[in-house]
């Protein structure tokens, strides 16, 4: 038969293992919502698109259709 006192000593540690656990998720949830309460940046987060691609200046030929 299990022993009351090894019940007891499981069921606390229990206990204090969802406490602690319960208390590091709101201290994360709290770090969370307290950085993001600043506006975001002008324009956003998107980057500049690259450039568009020039022609090559060796190139100067001309296709010609007849």
């Amino acid at each position: 038969m299990i022993d009351m006192q090894l019940l007891g000593g499981v069921l606390m540690a229990l206990a204090v293992l969802v406490g602690v656990s319960i208390a590091i998720s709101l201290a994360i949830m709290a770090t969370g919502s307290a950085a993001q309460t600043g506006q975001a940046p002008p324009g956003g987060i998107r980057r500049n698109p690259p450039p568009q691609p020039q022609p090559d200046p060796d190139d100067a030929r001309e296709l010609v259709l007849r």
